[in-house]
């Protein structure tokens, strides 16, 4: 036995035992249809409560393209954070969405090869059924669909066929006066020889139920999952992927054996009651969480504005207070700079030693500081700076002001949520960094700062 044949084994088994039960092919399928639901209806109900999940989050998707339309690096960075925060997976609905098609794939080649995976015949006994079926006046019958035809002449001479392999199966393809092995086909229409009948018609009508079924399907999808698509924007891409199923389903049915097609219609109905029903449900328990968010919410915005409000009268009583989450190091530097202020003698041997350090240069090596070293290179940069700043109008100075105080004032609000105290404003110069990143490399945890008077 292959192991493709390992793999459909369940498909054949369970329809040849449905059509065992109610000796009835068509009315086999519509219960393998439904019994397929029942089996894939948690993966089912999982892609339908992703996809409503992903639904509702269209209008913030919007908002964050609109808002970071500049930026897709931040758009897709808050993006995922707004997934995270509503327990979203983008893919979860499609993937889930797509665990039918195998199935489908697997019941087409059950349909195509009955003699193979229903009668479990070998090369050997379809050989054998094809000779006698060729004794008794058949015409070789090859193609993708030859099994089915071989099954339907079996069927006319069960008797003849089953002494000579009586592996053999008697299925009855026929299901309200259809012949469900034959291939459906509008030539009636075209040509006069094929006589227009019941039979003809109501294989032709097959494809086109299954078609419309499928729209009907598409768009009760649509509509129970609350999709935003439907807006102006999404409008042309939601309307082809409501016509793809339909017309895929329309060109599968007049190509394929109609029982095929039986199965895809029960599919179809099945699908759009339990969409409705899923639609339903899942929309009654995704109202209370986004009710029970939105309160949550609510409260947590309230409890900000008391912070904010608490923020702003110990900032208006100047109740600062040092962050006790201040590094050693850092203590250490503040304490060597208080000492420092403190010390005029250290001021005045600081500035006798810059005098001389800039006065000074050694003879045999004039450009030990760098060939084209500028002692007035910082002055300079200071001059340039303050050019350019004055470039800027009075009213543009104004608003960076503005901004720089703000966003100052955001990140001591967002410190004192974190911490309850509102910290010092000690604002770190350019000097201080540089003297703070040297002095990294002299100060350790377990070590004082350094005496600023000793030699």
């Amino acid at each position: 036995m292959s192991f493709g044949s390992i793999l459909l084994a369940p498909f054949s088994w369970l329809l040849l035992t449905l059509y065992n039960l109610v000796n009835n092919y068509g009315l086999a399928l519509i219960l393998f249809s439904l019994i397929v639901k029942i089996i894939l209806l948690f993966f089912s109900a999982k892609s339908k409560k992703g996809m409503m999940k992903t639904s509702r989050l269209q209008p913030k998707m919007k908002e964050l393209e609109k808002k970071y339309a500049g930026n897709k690096a931040k758009y897709n960075e808050e993006l995922q954070k707004l997934y995270k925060e509503n327990e979203v997976k983008p893919m979860g609905g499609c993937l889930w969405s797509l665990i039918p098609f195998p199935i489908l794939i697997g019941l087409y080649s059950v349909i195509r090869l009955p003699l193979t995976h229903l009668m479990n015949l070998g090369q050997a006994q379809i050989d054998k059924v094809a000779e006698v079926l060729t004794g008794l006046g058949y015409e070789a019958t090859t193609g993708a669909y030859g099994q089915i035809t071989m099954a339907q002449q079996i069927f006319d001479n069960f008797e003849a066929v089953k002494a000579a392999v009586p592996e053999v199966i008697r299925l009855d393809f026929s299901f309200l006066g259809l012949n469900l092995a034959a291939t459906p086909s509008f030539s009636f229409i075209t040509d006069s020889s094929i006589p227009f009948n019941w039979h003809t018609f109501g294989l032709f009508l097959i494809p086109i139920i299954s078609a419309f079924l499928s729209w009907v399907s598409t768009k009760v999808a649509t509509k129970t999952s609350g999709s935003a698509a439907e807006t102006a924007e999404g409008a042309p891409n939601m309307k082809g992927m409501t016509l793809m199923a339909p017309i895929m389903s329309l060109w599968i049915g007049f190509i394929m054996p109609a029982g095929l097609g039986i199965y895809w219609i029960a599919n179809s109905v099945f699908t759009i009651i339990q969409d409705a029903i899923l639609g339903t449900y899942f929309k009654k328990i995704l109202d209370a969480e986004d009710a029970e968010r939105i309160e949550r919410q609510r409260k947590l915005e309230e409890e900000r504005e008391r912070k904010r409000a608490e923020y702003e009268r110990l900032k208006a009583q100047n109740a600062t207070t040092r962050n006790k989450n201040t590094s050693k190091k850092k203590i250490q530097k503040a304490a060597r700079l208080e000492a420092e202020k403190s010390s005029s003698e250290f001021e005045k041997k600081k500035r006798a030693d810059k005098d001389v350090d800039e006065a000074w240069v050694d003879p045999e090596r004039p450009y030990a500081r760098g060939r084209a070293y500028d002692p007035d290179r910082y002055s300079q940069a200071a001059t340039e700076k303050v050019v350019e700043e004055e470039t800027l109008s009075a009213e543009e100075a104004a608003a960076l002001a503005e901004e720089e105080a703000k966003r100052r004032d955001e990140e001591a609000f967002e410190k004192f949520l974190e911490t309850g105290t509102i910290e010092d404003a000690d604002e770190e110069t350019a000097e201080d960094a540089a003297d703070d990143d040297f002095g990294e490399a002299e100060l350790s945890d377990g070590e004082d700062a350094e005496d600023p008077d000793k030699e």
